[in-house]
């Protein structure tokens, strides 16, 4: 996949999320029992976190630095959910929602300034581990929101909501 094809999935995979979002209210967004005890703010929370942690991965290699981010982390998954789940509990959905645009501009950005060449040489970078760049990328950004919008469109469906 290209840096037009990535921008491209980007693009359609905020769109279809937010589409599974539209029309819900501030008390849905934050009703538990979404995804277990999460609620749609949680899962937004989330997803903001592990496109931070793929911001700060694009930062760093792009500065010829070895990436530092929870994405190359020896700490498990459910560790970071639990621990970022816990620490914004009593985040406001105002900043929630702030935090889950902002992320997505900046990824915006670093795929950007990427070049071309980045996305499918997986030795572009030492630490690809021989998995392309666009791979990284799309496990924690459309993929990713693909995965926790299935979760949503199920939990509305039975809701009726």
């Amino acid at each position: 996949m290209n840096k037009t094809d990535v921008i491209a999935k980007l693009e359609e995979g905020r769109e279809q999320f937010l589409d599974a979002i539209e029309g819900l209210s501030e008390d849905d967004l934050q009703q538990p029992g979404v995804m277990g005890e999460w609620s749609v703010k949680d899962i937004l929370v989330h997803l903001a976190r592990w496109e931070t942690e793929l911001v700060m991965l694009l930062w760093q290699a792009s500065r010829g630095q070895k990436p530092t981010s929870a994405l190359v982390s020896s700490t498990s998954v459910d560790e970071l959910n639990d621990r970022w789940y816990q620490e914004s509990r009593t985040r406001p959905l105002s900043l929630v929602l702030e935090d889950f645009h902002g992320v997505r501009t900046q990824l915006m950005r670093r795929i950007e300034d990427l070049p071309e060449k980045a996305f499918n040489d997986t030795h572009y970078y030492r630490w690809l581990d021989n998995q392309p760049l666009w791979e990284w990328i799309a496990n924690d950004s459309f993929e990713h929101e693909a995965e926790h919008e299935a979760h949503i469109r199920a939990w509305r469906a039975e809701r009726g909501v």
